[in-house]
């Protein structure tokens, strides 16, 4: 770790004073970003590195590298540089680290800027070499933070390219200053300056001009001249030669400070070259020389591209293009030879417990069977490096996963949590194929239990039940994958039922399982099915047998461990309680959750207990817009959206506080999202929010037709709690919506009649039918049951002793207010509203 927060060093009397980027830097203290992005060479980590040792800021320095393309790696180096300088910032911000694992990174980022918020000192963070990173995730991250950065806190981004991420809205409104290749490069005065002072060369303004025009300026160019001028000393004859026509300066320069260089220091060079850091220790393991130490010092004194890492003097690295250049030569010479320099290497790092660097040596040597046999040996060390992990599996040749069930298994793992479900698929395809091996035996069951997950989430749920009942036979036990993450908050969504568009479909596949399962001793994955199938039948209206298998799962003994359950379970039960009018029994049982989860992941559980305690708020009408800085949540957020129940909140709690206009734009972002992925649980909840927005704002032509839309998505699955819990509101839209259609039953829309049942059920809403009363008369409701008894006109007046123009004319009124034309169309609503 010390050696990547290490900050570059250069001894003050090797540099040249360069006033106009000083003052370019030092303006960065009063902008968010400080953008310094040029090719290679041109002394962009130098400038920093000067400048920081020149001013009195408080600053961190974190060098990356291609290994960092990982979430949760990158950022916690940052922390740990941060928590260099502030003290407990580190004990504040790692507990959402986990976040991370599901790639909704802004809950994690919301507690840095949070922290970052309460100190009051300014403080300098330093991205050196960003170009290494590639990582999509990553750059949406740092666009983020960036948008949230305290005013005291001023990011500098060093890189070979232009930064990855939008920087026009920093630029427009005056947050970014930019340093490029313009102005890094040497002028003519800096060059007489580097060359006659630091270098001690007594050059002519005319030769030197030559040196500078050559290079353009080049600083790396330039000062690789200089040690070969040092070396030549004949030089016009050096100057006359180098002003020739050369197609690539940097090889040309390099190769003549290089063979410079005695025998033993260049192969020493070229083989220390295939490692990116190195000590002592590693170079004689490499090398089989016995003074490296001495010999890295050596390199250091005579200022030949290398780099210190540290305050002791123990880790090294070559200038990156340096490196570049022997890394070259090295492929050169040592073609088609078998040094075995990689293996050494790797063994030396494997033993000192550096395994990612091992594994990386033995892929730079194209030794995919050693490399396999290292991931498989630390699968467990390799587990969190989801990002590093994959690209090492996609590089691995087949013919080294054939053997190995416990890497492909985990390569699966890694791509269903990519999203890559095609490639999950076809590859779980494969190892079914395996199955009948015996070296295969222990891992059956969870090949099947991952089957069943990627039907899952292809919302395939005939595929999911054929593999779960294959997955049951062969282990009735259960396995333990099916609980590896029940007590971590690593999911990107809030329940299985975002992934089941057909709700007839889910009941049935749920209620199978949970009655399948519900009696066995120690089986606690039950609990799961019990919490999604308790939701279901939440949404139904079913409200007794809802709190029935909500309560099962907070209560069941062996599902107490796993706070991903018992969230779930109280998250159903609070909206149980509430629609029964018992808030402070919700409230209180999420208090009392709290205690309950024991979790790696608390802090995660906890700000969602916190989100749910302030939907509460909002619906019963205590809202403290104090949630609105915790919650670690911002409106602008961008998809993918982890949790949409909290972004829901989010989007509720500023239609409280008169931000429709946010609620809408957020509501807008997350309809996107949900569309693309074909998720009708989470559009009709999303549509419904929109469509009472549009109505806050006074647009309710086009609240009503938001709320048709939903309507069309949530009636053929039956849905009822997701508009009853919306209460008067909703009620009023429903009543202007079927007010304003045509009365003729044959004109009328499905939703229509959905429309009015949810009306009915309004009137009631604890009860599962609703009340004839809210609707029709007690005289029209006993003629209704009359016709379904097959009494004709004439003989219901005179059961009722009234004339039979009087039933004509309630039976009218009936028809109307039903949207209906016919005895039989007023048969089929009574029968569908319960009242026969």
């Amino acid at each position: 770790m010390s050696t990547k927060l290490h900050v570059p060093q250069t001894r003050r009397e090797d540099l040249v004073e360069r006033a106009a980027i000083t003052e370019l830097l030092t303006r960065g203290l009063t902008r968010k970003l400080t953008s310094i992005a040029a090719p290679g060479g041109y002394g962009k980590t130098t400038a920093v590195s000067q400048w920081l040792q020149q001013s009195a800021v408080p600053a961190v320095w974190i060098s990356l590298g291609s290994q960092d393309n990982d979430l949760i790696e990158f950022w916690s180096y940052t922390i740990a540089a941060v928590d260099s300088k502030h003290p407990q910032f580190a004990a504040a911000v790692t507990p959402y680290l986990p976040s991370l694992k599901s790639g909704a990174f802004e809950p994690f980022i919301s507690a840095m800027i949070r922290e970052l918020d309460s100190r009051a000192d300014e403080l300098v963070i330093v991205w050196d070499d960003y170009h290494t990173i590639d990582l999509a995730p990553i750059h949406a991250s740092v666009a983020y933070f960036l948008a949230y950065l305290p005013a005291r806190v001023h990011l500098y981004i060093t890189s070979r390219a232009d930064m990855p991420f939008p920087t026009a809205r920093l630029q427009t409104t005056g947050q970014l200053v930019k340093i490029t290749i313009q102005e890094l490069r040497f002028q003519l005065v800096e060059g007489v300056r580097y060359f006659q002072e630091c270098m001690g060369l007594p050059l002519s303004g005319e030769k030197i001009a030559v040196l500078v025009d050559r290079t353009e300026g080049w600083i790396s160019g330039l000062y690789l001249a200089a040690i070969s001028l040092q070396r030549s000393g004949n030089y016009a004859d050096f100057i006359r030669a180098f002003s020739g026509e050369h197609r690539n300066i940097s090889d040309y320069l390099f190769q003549e400070v290089f063979s410079l260089q005695p025998s033993e220091i260049q192969s020493f060079l070229l083989e220390t070259s295939i490692v990116d850091r190195m000590n002592g220790p590693l170079c004689e393991a490499i090398t089989g020389q016995a003074n490296c130490q001495e010999l890295l010092e050596t390199l250091e004194q005579h200022h030949l591209f290398i780099v210190s890492l540290d305050d002791r003097r123990e880790w090294y690295r070559y200038h990156h293009l340096f490196s570049e250049f022997l890394r070259r030569l090295y492929r050169q010479k040592y073609a088609g030879q078998p040094a075995e320099l990689h293996v050494k290497a790797a063994r030396w790092l494997e033993a000192h417990g550096f395994l990612e660097e091992a594994v990386e040596q033995l892929f730079m040597d194209k030794r995919y069977l050693e490399a396999s046999d290292l991931i498989e040996a630390h699968l467990q060390d390799f587990r969190v490096k989801r990002g590093v992990l994959y690209r090492w599996l996609r590089e691995l040749p087949e013919a080294c996963l054939a053997e190995k069930p416990g890497i492909q298994f985990l390569y699966v793992k890694v791509m269903v949590e990519a999203g890559q479900m095609e490639l999950a698929q076809a590859r779980l395809r494969h190892m079914e194929s395996k199955l009948s091996d015996p070296a295969w035996e222990a891992y059956v069951g969870n090949v099947l239990y991952l089957s069943s997950a990627v039907a899952f989430y292809r919302k395939d749920i005939r595929r999911l039940d054929e593999y779960m009942e294959m997955f049951d036979r062969h282990m009735p036990e259960g396995s333990y994958i099916q609980m590896i993450e029940g007590n971590s908050y690593s999911i990107n969504f809030d329940t299985q039922l975002s992934f089941i568009n057909d709700l007839h479909e889910a009941e049935r596949y749920f209620s199978k399982w949970v009655k399948r399962w519900e009696t066995r001793e120690n089986y606690p994955f039950v609990g799961f099915y019990y919490v999604t199938y308790s939701l279901l039948l939440y949404e139904q209206n079913r409200l007794e047998e809802a709190e029935m298998y909500a309560e099962r799962a907070l209560q069941t003994k062996c599902i107490q461990p796993y706070g991903l359950i018992l969230f779930g379970a109280a998250a159903v039960a609070v909206r149980i309680y509430q629609a029964r009018g018992a808030s402070a029994s919700a409230f209180e049982l999420l208090e009392r959750l709290k205690s309950k989860i024991h979790s790696p992941d608390k802090s995660i559980f906890i700000r969602k207990i916190e989100a749910e305690k302030a939907y509460l708020s909002l619906v019963n009408g205590s809202f403290d817009e104090g949630w609105l800085q915790a919650c670690g949540i911002q409106y602008t957020d961008t998809a993918p959206f982890a949790s949409i129940r909290e972004y829901l909140h989010l989007a509720r709690a500023c239609m409280e506080c008169g931000r429709e206009s946010d609620a809408l734009q957020l509501l807008e972002q997350m309809y996107g999202f949900v569309a693309e992925e074909d998720r009708t649980w989470d559009k009709v909840k999303v549509t419904i929010l929109q469509s009472l927005a549009l109505d806050l704002i006074g647009d309710r032509a086009n609240a009503v037709m938001k709320l048709e839309e939903a309507l069309r998505l949530a009636e053929p699955g039956r849905y009822t709690r997701s508009f009853l819990d919306e209460g008067a509101k909703m009620a009023e839209l429903l009543r202007e919506y079927t007010g304003h259609r045509p009365v003729n039953a044959n004109l009328m829309s499905a939703s229509m009649r959905y429309a009015r049942e949810l009306l009915l059920l309004m009137a009631n809403p604890a009860n599962e039918t609703a009340s004839a009363g809210a609707l029709i008369t007690k005289q029209e409701l006993k003629i209704l049951r009359m016709i379904d008894m097959g009494l004709s006109n004439k003989q219901i007046a005179e059961q009722l002793e009234i004339t039979a123009e009087t039933v004509k004319s309630h039976l009218k009124s009936m028809y109307r207010k039903l949207q209906v034309n016919s005895r039989e169309q007023a048969l089929e609503q009574g029968k569908q509203f319960k009242w026969l």
